[in-house]
């Protein structure tokens, strides 16, 4: 079952067979179809995609018959849109996907191999689906190869504490069961993580905890396994200002690539990484050369959610920002880990997303403003799926999202390799926007402003940097995120009795529902070079 034996000559006739498998997010809830084209680089991305073979088991329940069809998104649709369309844009033409996905379903019973009476008897449905699929496949005489499974699954499990400590064992027994009914025991599976950035990442945050060790565990255990990130990547937001259950479109189009991504890096064929690093050996023109740095922290508009690329262009004046430039240097981590600059870099869009934070138009409007005798070096650390737990400096109760240690280390790194290549470095400021996903959940609304103040004296103490500058951006008052004015006054009060900290007002600024969008995010790093002028009243000659 697991293919035909193929000589090195039939290699690039190969039917590549891919099984998604899963729950709501792998299926696909609240993704919508037509909204593929407002997300500029997926534009197109809906079309018919007449080359790539595709069942479901939706489609072979309804229709009486296992039948391939083109690949196309119905109402709504799941990852494997982009999942094809990104394999064949590096190259790989042959392509066939065999989904499985229903919302709400667990591991322990509904696709328990040895359960099948249990729950919705999804393995040997599934089972079926593929065998069928496949047998097919024979009949019209393709060869195919199995490539792997893409599984995202475990909120359900996950919030049954009878559950989630079970996890682990089933799905083990889960990945051995199938590989063993297919006769392919190298069969891959590749595992999407439960985005962070979800309502479970506030109420449920210990249970989210404790499936991650669960998933772990099988990780760790089987060399075949691969980890797909998934909690910087876009996800949706309810009209209540909640943050949802589900990725949504963006999200959807996005998680596409992160499992296509995870599979080319297996079959040597890594997504590109940015090469216009700076010569670390021809940076420094003379020694002692003083050089600014200026820290942009936080989650998701920090990071650039809503903000493309794409669009720069389309903006008056602001064109030119879509270019790396050389005249300022630039050092990242963004999504709390998952993309890091290996070096400094000219400053300029980084995000494989196609999204960029304020730091463009910061840097840049900077630039216009200091001594033409000063460098400008601009660090950037976020995490869109953070909550402000995983910044304190106290430690957050799951240590996997500890951030507070890794930003601390990540700006003293930056300064300590300034200071080897020579320059006498002056740590300006630091450029926080407050935390999305802590608005909704109470009780991280009411200790905002109070973990803020920890955050700002531990940054200072560790930096040894006792007057360092924090510019905290307001949430904008048309989000609809709930408790914007709350949060936005006791940071407020934050401001006024705390020396070095300074509220940047963005009311006036463009916004789209949860982020400032590409406009707003431009102007967003210019109100932040204007909020640090103002203290400084720099001038260039």
């Amino acid at each position: 079952m697991a293919g035909r034996i193929l000589c090195a000559a039939d290699t690039q006739q190969i039917l590549r067979v891919f099984i998604m498998a899963g729950q709501s997010n792998m299926e696909g809830a609240d993704a919508q179809a037509n909204r593929i084209d407002e997300h500029p680089i997926f534009k197109g991305a809906g079309a018919s995609q007449s080359d790539v073979l595709f069942t479901s088991l939706s489609f072979q329940e309804t229709s009486g018959s296992t039948l391939w069809r083109p690949l196309a998104p119905g109402e709504s649709f799941g990852p494997e849109i982009t999942f094809a369309r990104k394999l064949k844009r590096s190259g790989m033409d042959s392509i066939a996907i065999i989904k499985s996905a229903v919302g709400g379903t667990t591991v322990a019973f509904d696709w328990n191999p040895t359960a099948p009476t249990n729950g919705q008897n999804l393995y040997p449905r599934t089972l079926k689906l593929i065998r069928e699929s496949l047998q097919d496949l024979d009949r019209r005489g393709r060869k195919y190869q199995l490539e792997g499974v893409l599984w995202h699954q475990g909120e359900n499990d996950m919030l049954d504490p009878r559950l989630n400590r079970q996890y682990a064992q089933g799905l083990t027994e889960l990945i051995a069961r199938l590989r063993q009914d297919l006769q392919a025991p190298r069969l891959q599976w590749f595992i999407g993580e439960i985005s962070e950035k979800g309502i479970w990442g506030m109420d449920n945050r210990r249970n989210l905890a404790i499936l991650r060790e669960q998933q772990e565990v099988v990780l760790k255990a089987d060399p075949l396994l691969r980890w797909v990130p998934t909690s910087h990547l876009a996800f949706e937001v309810m009209d209540s200002g909640q943050p949802h259950y589900h990725f949504g479109t963006q999200g959807q189009l996005q998680l596409g690539e992160a499992f296509a991504n995870a599979y080319l890096d297996t079959v040597g064929k890594p997504v590109a990484v940015r090469k216009d690093n700076f010569d670390s050996n021809t940076k420094t023109q003379s020694k002692k050369r003083r050089i600014r740095v200026f820290v942009l922290a936080g989650q998701r508009t920090m990071e650039g959610e809503d903000a493309f690329v794409a669009q720069i262009p389309q903006i008056p004046g602001f064109a030119q920002f879509s270019q790396p430039r050389n005249d300022i240097l630039f050092r990242y981590s963004l999504g709390g880990g998952i993309q890091s600059s290996r070096a400094w870099e000219p400053l300029g869009p980084v995000d494989k997303l196609g999204n960029f934070g304020p730091e463009l138009s910061l840097g840049a409007h900077l630039r216009t403003k200091l001594s033409s005798k000063d460098s400008i070096a601009v660090v950037k650390f976020t995490h869109s799926g953070a909550q402000a737990p995983d910044w304190s400096p106290d430690g957050s109760p799951e240590t996997r999202r500890n951030l507070y240690p890794k930003f601390s280390k990540f700006i003293g790194e930056a300064m300590s390799d300034l200071a080897r290549q020579g320059y006498e470095c002056a740590l300006e400021g630091v450029f926080w926007h407050t935390g999305e996903n802590d608005t909704y959940f109470t009780p991280y609304q009411r200790n905002y402003a109070d973990g803020m103040r920890r955050l700002i004296a531990q940054v200072r103490l560790d930096l040894k940097t006792q007057n360092l500058q924090w510019f905290i951006s307001e949430q904008h008052p048309t989000a609809i995120w709930k408790n914007v004015a709350d949060i936005n006054g006791a940071l407020r009060t934050l401001a006024r009795n705390e020396a070095g900290v300074f509220m940047v007002p963005t009311s006036h600024l463009p916004y789209e529902r949860t982020h400032f969008g590409t406009k707003g995010t431009l102007l967003l790093g210019e109100e932040y070079a204007k909020a640090y002028s103002q203290q400084r009243r720099d001038e260039r000659p």
